[in-house]
């Protein structure tokens, strides 16, 4: 296992920590600052994620300033911690669900060779990384029997994304299935109390903080009442493929071998045995979160981090292969075909890596400090989808409010005074001195007043600069 994680470590040191900061990234990175300053999440910035999304990055970055260097390399060093941690409890949940130990070593080498895992593990923050692990963790912890430690693991999961929590007690649900009549009702109760510890901890801390209420809208109410579903079938079908297929690249088909392979194991089994007989079967388990997991995904899926949802069990699924090969082939071919599967892995992360590495977010600090630079003593910042140069300047929005897609916009419409007009009038009164945007054509109602009251002063790697038009003749941009 060490040496799987000593693996982990060079494949994503490879990866690098520059990356540039898409607009999901900027928005856990700007929260994890707010968090770090003493702002409870959703008070510094709006977001439907659950608060670990906030919580846990805002460790980074306080370790990063104790430390002494850069908020989002402190968030990239913590997530690729989370990483490596996956990689190992992979190979522990491998070896526990198939009695195999080559079966864990395939499965850890499959996750940490999956493109789209390696990309987030240094140029993050990206929630879902936190949900992988949360969820092995919870799927080991139904292996070993240990119910209070599986029901806090999915607790925690859902936390920070709460479609984890349809999968977990998916896996629950069939694994007590196959328990005794008597086991049942100790399991449920172990289970129920594990998952009702760190909720009852996280309701208490924001009703502590006096956040209760901004607590239960961002985690439940907008998203019950709010969120636009992006169905996986539909007209952009081809393009969230598309997308799929450039998150994963080459390792797209270990993906799809480990989840058809748990599939046909699990009918096996079945036919085999009887449902009753093979309900404990780790194959069994693991399709009925693969199934959960499409059917979240069929209702609404955005693009390939949505996938990571279902990439432990696309590895497990890799090492229920490899558990197959191990009783039909003699031991020595056994290990010779798996160590042929770790040195493809392994060279296919390194090669991603290598190859894949990005210097975006060198690109995107200097468009910041070239902004920044031409501005007069206090000047102030709003952003819309655009929290990067909020990040990078360590400067503060002058509202919670900047996102605005899948819903929000809606949310915004409904509680702000006047609706998203009545917003607009309000950029227009507090004046910012700049505004950094997604994207200028994507929000109609504020329009009149970027028309109005500000000047567009060039492009910046993800988002397009306004700045008013009171200091704007003396700010020259130039278009990137």
């Amino acid at each position: 296992m060490y040496i799987l994680a000593f693996a982990a470590l060079i494949v994503y040191v490879l990866n690098g920590f520059d990356g540039g900061l898409t607009r999901d990234l900027a928005i856990y990175s700007y929260s994890a600052q707010k968090v770090a300053d003493g702002v409870p999440p959703y008070l510094g910035i709006l977001n439907r994620a659950g608060p670990l999304a906030h919580l846990i990055p805002a460790i980074g970055v306080a370790g990063a300033r104790v430390a002494g260097f850069d908020d989002v390399l402190g968030m990239r060093l913590l997530f690729m911690l989370f990483a490596i941690a996956s990689v190992s409890v992979t190979y522990v949940l491998g070896h526990e669900f198939f009695e195999s130990r080559l079966a864990g070593l395939a499965a850890s080498t499959a996750l940490l060779s999956f493109q789209g895992f390696i990309t987030y593990a240094t140029t993050g923050p990206r929630e879902k990384t936190l949900m992988v692990f949360f969820l092995l963790c919870c799927l080991l912890g139904l292996a070993k029997r240990k119910w209070f430690a599986a029901g806090a693991s999915i607790s925690l999961a859902a936390l920070v994304w709460q479609p984890a929590l349809l999968v977990g007690l998916a896996a629950f649900g069939v694994t007590v299935a196959a328990l005794r009549s008597g086991e049942r009702t100790p399991a449920l109760v172990r289970f129920a109390v594990g998952g009702l510890v760190p909720a009852a901890l996280c309701t208490i801390y924001f009703a502590a903080v006096g956040a209760l209420r901004e607590f239960v809208d961002a985690y439940l109410l907008i998203n019950a009442r709010y969120t636009i579903p992006s169905p996986l079938w539909g007209k952009n079908l081809a393009t969230k493929w598309a997308a799929v297929q450039e998150g994963y690249g080459v390792t797209l088909w270990a993906i799809g071998v480990g989840l058809a392979a748990l599939f046909s194991l699990a009918v096996v089994a079945i036919r085999r045995q009887g449902w009753r007989a093979s309900a404990h079967t780790s194959e069994v388990v693991l399709v009925a979160t693969v199934l959960v997991g499409l059917g979240w995904s069929v209702r609404d899926f955005n693009s390939w981090p949505d996938a990571f949802v279902l990439l432990p069990m696309a590895a497990l699924g890799v090492g229920a292969v490899t558990r197959e090969l191990a009783r039909r082939l003699p031991a020595t071919a056994a290990l010779a075909v798996t160590l042929t599967w770790v040195v493809a892995a392994v060279v296919m992360a390194v090669t991603f890596s290598v190859t894949h590495r990005s210097h975006g977010l060198e690109k995107q600090r200097r468009a910041v400090e070239a902004m920044l630079a031409q501005l007069p003593p206090g000047a102030s910042l709003l952003s819309i989808e655009a929290a990067q140069p909020l990040v990078l300047s360590r400067s503060t929005n002058l509202t919670r409010y900047q996102t605005f897609g899948r819903g929000l916009g809606n949310y915004v419409d409904d509680t702000w005074p006047g609706g998203l007009a009545g917003f607009a009038d309000w950029v227009r009164q507090e004046r910012p001195t700049v505004i950094s945007i997604r994207s200028a054509r994507s929000h109609p109602w504020l329009r009149e007043t970027l028309d109005a009251e500000y000047r567009r002063r060039g492009r910046a790697p993800k988002w397009v600069w306004f700045v008013h038009r009171s200091v704007a003749p003396n700010v020259h941009i130039a278009r990137r």
